[in-house]
């Protein structure tokens, strides 16, 4: 496993393929290796070049609270650019991956060629603040959700109701909800970065990289609409919408949301 040292601290990542770089962005409380399940075949097998990140604040990079900003997020991923000689390439961001993103394409416009945003928004709203409020306050107290009642409230906030509707597919993401939760705490300070950073919809219209905003239908942590906002926001960019996906549009539906990259991708090679 590669690393880079930055800021005082080991960043993770993986380099996988060749051709046209591409860099994913996880979201809040994720590993890198989410990306490995869909999106990295995909990419690698169409002939890119792909790199995946761990962002600051998940748990065992004892990063203080204090680091935790959307500045210092996107500084990682600019670091790791130049340190792979990757520039211009495509970043893809998906939920708080998709603000380090558009941060970092704010603080350098020529570092990538095109961007997506999966389940992007321009500004928290009150229920992801008061997610945010609530497992600050779980975690404060120390104590764990039990794991069935964590596998229940997870397919809730982050699945279609398509998914919980097929008994086979619920099944399974309940089984993944029971035996692998995220990191204790690992989540809730990286949300609280873009808490604190406020409505941007007025600094994004400064970019001026050709971008797609993708909005899963079924979303209740990132409504469609919140992406559908933030790519009004977006001087060159377009917006899509997948159904039957929720949060996890990029797990439940990857072979509509790898498809939807790519098509994008092959426009600038046209």
């Amino acid at each position: 496993m590669p690393t880079l040292s930055h800021d005082g601290r080991e960043l993770s990542y993986d380099d996988q393929g060749t051709g046209d770089p591409v860099v994913l962005v996880m979201g809040a409380g994720a590993s890198r290796r989410t990306w490995h399940l869909h999106q990295v075949p995909a990419l690698t097998a169409a002939g890119h070049r792909v790199v995946t990140l761990d962002n600051r604040g998940m748990t065992g990079d004892g990063q203080p609270p204090g680091t935790l900003t959307l500045a210092a997020m996107a500084g990682d991923v600019l670091a790791l650019v130049d340190h792979l000689g990757l520039a211009p390439c495509r970043l893809v961001g998906f939920s708080l991956g998709a603000t380090i993103v558009a941060e970092a394409l704010l603080a350098r416009p020529g570092v990538a060629r095109q961007a997506v945003f999966l389940a992007g928004c321009a500004r928290p709203d009150a229920f992801s603040r008061a997610v945010t409020r609530a497992e600050a306050e779980l975690a404060r107290t120390g104590l764990a959700l039990p794991p069935d009642v964590h596998a229940v409230h997870s397919a809730l906030r982050y699945l279609s109701p398509a998914t919980l509707r097929d008994e086979r597919a619920v099944t399974d993401w309940l089984d993944l909800f029971r035996f692998a939760p995220p990191p204790p705490g690992a989540g809730h300070l990286q949300r609280l970065a873009l808490e604190e950073h406020g409505d941007r919809r007025d600094a994004y219209r400064a970019i001026r990289t050709p971008a797609l905003c993708v909005g899963y239908r079924d979303d209740v942590a990132i409504p469609a609409a919140a992406t559908r906002e933030l790519a009004a926001c977006l001087p060159h960019a377009r917006y899509t919408e997948l159904a039957d996906c929720g949060h996890y549009g990029h797990l439940e539906r990857p072979a509509e949301v790898n498809a939807a990259l790519l098509d994008f991708f092959a426009e600038d090679r046209a």
